[in-house]
């Protein structure tokens, strides 16, 4: 009898322990400490975790995003994101912050070219720099004004070799530190604001400096150089004056009388 009456009382308890538990409108299970949570794909799509602050604005959510990658994102105490960490369109890494009004002020990640990169923004949106990989593998370093617009870039050319860019205030190029086309030693070059070639000081084809000024339409009107005499090279220092159209018009060498 006094074992009937033990499993009576214990199958009270449990039912009576179920009611209350199922019952109640009190969600909050409290402090739970696990060894691991494995979250699955429920029925509207993969899994996820959010975190909500006393005002119900949400914090923090970890877990699958539309096209079936893993992210992280942060946000602040208004519900703003703050940061990304997360795959991007092609499946790279990426991490991404934002200011409290939700503006991207920082990029860091795989970038077009399948290299890494980190590129920040201002207040406005508008980038301000980049740092990372070029279109052929290489190192580059980009700086914009407060409207993006690119006004220095160093980096390498085609061919392996270092310089450096300078842009005006419209992006267009203003003087440019390196080395030429063909790889004949280090150059600058100057222009104006009309985007016209207006100096070149620097290496010459036969590896010799050489200064040329041009006029306000990139025509060249003067050189010092080294001196020619019928395309073969002499070595001599030579001053060459051309008209407006860039025709010959007068020469004096260091040959002497």
């Amino acid at each position: 009898m006094r074992q009937y009456f033990t499993g009576f009382f214990t199958a009270v308890c449990i039912t009576s322990s179920i009611f209350i538990l199922t019952g109640s409108k009190n969600k909050n299970l409290g402090d739970i400490t696990v060894s691991s949570i494995t979250v699955v794909p429920g029925k509207y799509g993969g899994g996820f975790i959010q975190t909500f602050n006393d005002n119900g604005m949400e914090t923090t959510y970890i877990g699958t995003a539309e096209d079936g990658v893993g992210i992280v994102g942060v946000h602040n105490s208004v519900g703003k994101q703050i940061a990304y960490l997360g795959a991007g369109n092609q499946g790279s890494g990426l991490l991404k912050t934002y200011n409290r009004h939700g503006v991207t002020t920082a990029y860091l990640g795989s970038g077009g070219q399948s290299g890494g990169s980190l590129q920040t923004y201002n207040q406005d949106g508008n980038q301000t720099s980049y740092t990372g990989t070029a279109e052929n593998g290489v190192g580059v370093i980009g700086v914009h004004n407060s409207s993006g617009k690119q006004i220095a870039y160093i980096g390498a050319s085609k061919l392996g070799a270092g310089f450096i860019r300078t842009n005006n205030s419209e992006g267009m190029m203003s003087c440019y530190l390196g080395s030429g086309k063909d790889n004949r030693g280090g150059h600058l070059q100057t222009y104006n604001m009309n985007g016209y070639l207006t100096s070149y000081l620097g290496s010459s084809r036969d590896k010799s400096g050489i200064l040329s000024l041009n006029n306000e339409l990139g025509v060249k009107v003067s050189t010092i150089g080294s001196l020619y005499d019928n395309l073969k090279y002499k070595g001599d220092g030579v001053i060459m004056l051309y008209n407006k159209n860039g025709e010959f018009g007068w020469s004096k060498d260091g040959i002497g009388d």
